[in-house]
This record gives structure tokens, sequence and C-alpha cells, in this order.
């Protein structure tokens, strides 16, 4: 149940004047009508008025492909002039360094009457966060030079083992089929294999603000591809070998994850799916065995609503450290992977074959460079970002 009504603030009347807007958009000649919107937020049961300082509201108008600044008064009507159009907005306010208020909602702003409630979350983060993801392959037709960095983005030492690496199908244009059954707490690992780091809890560090490479086949790929812009990735940090696959190279200098769990063999690397897919780093309870886990027929679900007896590892939201979306630009319409906790919104992946990747955002904080992480991906990334971080 939602807090009582003084923890909801409406914003009942429209104001003609007074009112708080700013664009983050320079052109706004020959824009539809203008037309008043009155915004309010609804908060979980865990936040307070009082824990909300230095509020972002923003409005995106998709029809127009333009983004809005609001100014959001916790004390007083929320009323804003915007536009005509289609419009999705996005709430988020930090509580604390690894906590925030977040929120998204959307509407269809036509007339002066419009309002629109944002339903806000406490978000707890994670110091372990997908940093870059490259997909996107540098090659036509060549898909083994794929690879992730896993980022420690909080202020203290954390451990990788047992950290679990799957990939759900994702580029979705409709529910999925778990979806559509009501199941939203749970992730379907996706044809292909789950991985996890080994170790049996503090065997494998990473410092605060230390990235590590995780290669699907760590080799000079300049070399194997015999394209120059291909990168060379004989001294990641960690391989995924599947020794399954012929097609595999072991590099003996590079430490390979645990395939815990593989449905499909004939995927031939980690996260096939160009140019979009899903991503997820979890890490189960403590005393809880991830081999343990994934040999657990209670954990495993066929696609509901068909008759194929496909397998899927089943990772619940609850255990989610991290989940980025990446969307496919080529469709038109996109829908979730994840719960709005986990991801509220996907990033569009690199062009196909551009040797480009999708790579979080930074801000630098008391001298210290850190990856923006609001649960958003649309927000926290930018793709056709170059290999090599600035």
């Amino acid at each position: 149940m939602k807090k009582a009504f003084s923890k909801i603030l409406l914003s009942a009347f429209v104001i003609s004047a007074g009112f708080a807007f700013s664009a983050c958009s320079s052109d706004d000649n020959d824009t539809p009508a203008q037309k008043y919107v009155t915004v309010s937020i609804n908060l979980s049961d865990e936040l307070n008025l009082s824990d909300l300082k230095n509020l972002q509201l923003t409005a995106v108008n998709n029809t127009l492909g333009k983004t809005y600044t609001l100014t959001y008064d916790t004390a007083g009507v929320n009323a804003f002039r915007l536009p005509q159009g289609s419009y999705s907005f996005s709430f988020k306010c930090n509580i604390t360094s690894y906590t925030l208020a977040t929120g998204i909602q959307s509407a269809d702003i036509f007339s002066d009457t419009t309002s629109v409630s944002i339903p806000v979350s406490l978000v707890k983060q994670s110091p372990l966060i997908f940093k870059t993801i490259y997909n996107a392959g540098s090659k036509k037709g060549y898909v083994r030079d794929t690879y992730f960095e896993i980022v420690n983005n909080g202020d203290s030492v954390e451990y990788l083992d047992g950290l679990i690496l799957s990939a759900p199908q994702g580029r979705q244009s409709a529910a999925n089929e778990w979806q559509a059954e009501g199941v939203n707490d749970l992730y379907s690992s996706g044809q292909g294999p789950v991985l996890a780091f080994p170790g049996t809890g503090k065997d494998h560090p990473i410092q605060p603000g230390q990235t590590i490479v995780i290669a699907n086949n760590a080799v000079n790929h300049a070399e194997a591809s015999g394209n120059a812009s291909s990168p060379d990735l004989s001294k990641a940090d960690w391989e995924i070998y599947l020794d399954y696959s012929s097609q595999e190279v072991d590099n003996p200098d590079v430490p390979n994850l645990d395939v815990l769990f593989t449905n499909n063999k004939f995927m031939a690397s980690f996260a096939l799916g160009f140019f979009g897919r899903a991503f997820i780093l979890a890490k189960l309870p403590d005393g809880m065995d991830p081999a343990t886990f994934a040999a657990d027929s209670a954990n495993m679900q066929t696609t509901p609503g068909t008759k194929s007896n496909i397998q899927f590892l089943m990772i619940p939201s609850k255990y989610v450290l991290d989940a980025v979306d990446v969307w496919d630009g080529s469709q038109t319409t996109h829908y979730p992977t994840f719960l709005s906790r986990d991801d509220a919104a996907g990033v569009i992946s690199a062009t196909a074959w551009s040797g480009l990747c999708e790579r979080r955002k930074t801000v630098v904080r008391n001298g210290r460079t850190y990856y923006q992480d609001t649960n958003n991906s649309s927000e926290d990334f930018l793709t056709d970002q170059p290999l090599k971080e600035n």
C-alpha cells in the first residue's frame, strides 16, 4: 500500500504564470501548440518528502525528439507549459552515494487538463556495474571480438567471486512470454550460457575505481579478423571459454569464467544477438553456491505458453546488481526487459560493425571519476563510443 494522502504530492491546480520551466533544447521555433500539464510524484513506503533533495525532473517529447528540464517544487503546485505531444517523464533524486529515488511515467499531452503522477521508489545501487559493453563488432560477420568492462564504482574493496553474468534475450517490442504471464520478478537466461566468476568468497578482489575486462575470446582480434580496428583482447583480465564449442580457443594466460548453465551448445559465443541484448550482473546471498543454484531444477523454467522443452535458468530480480537493456536501433518500438528498479529504459546499441561501444557517462566527485548509475540505461550510457576511453 502507498503512503497516506499527505505523502502524495497532488498538483490539483493549473497556474497561468510563474510556472517552473526550462528547456535543454535550444531550438524551440515552430513547435506545436503549448499545453499545460500538472505533475505529481507518488512516493513508495520507504521514502519520505524530507529525503528528497536536489530533484531532477525531465520530460522527453518523443514526438519532437526534444528534452526539457523541469524545476520541481516539493512544497507547491507543479504545472508546466510544454509543446503538445507524447512524453516520457523521468524523476531522479540522489539520497546517498548508493541510493536514489527514481521513477518514470508516460503521458500524451494534447489538452490543458493533463495530469501526470510519477511512481517514485527507492533504488539501491551496486558498486559492481557494467562500465562498457562492446557488442557491435568491427568487421561485418565477425562476431568473436565482443567484450565487457566491469568497474568497482564504490569506495571500498569488492570481490568478484560468485558474480554471475547472464544475458536475457532482450530486443523486445512487446512483453515477453514470462511478462505476459505476470512473471516480472524473474529474468530468463536467454539461449546460451550463464557464467560466474570462480572463487570461494575473497579470492578475486577488485579495488575502488578498478576496471576489469571480460573477453568473449581473449585473442588479438586485429590479427584474427584481419581488421586493424578490431581490439586486441589477448591480455584481457578474464575470458569466456566454452569448451563444448569447436570454434573456441582457450588463452592459457587468461583465467576463465565458470560456465554455470547452458541450454544451447550451438551458441558459439556468449550473448550473441546482434545488435541488441539484455545483460545482468547478479550476486547470490552469502552461503548460496552459484553452481548449486544453477543445478537446481526449481530455478529453471520452460517458455510459458509454448510446447518448447528448452530450459532457461531464471535469475530473481532481488539478486540483480546491475542490468543493462541494449536496444536494437533498427527497431522503432522498445519494450523493457527489466523492472524499472533494475533498468528503467534501454540504451540504443552502437552502430553495427562500427568498432564502437556503449559506455557509461562519468561524473566527478571529490576529485575521483565515478560512473553514472541511475538504473536507467537510456540516461546512464552513451552509444557509439570509441573502444579506448578518452
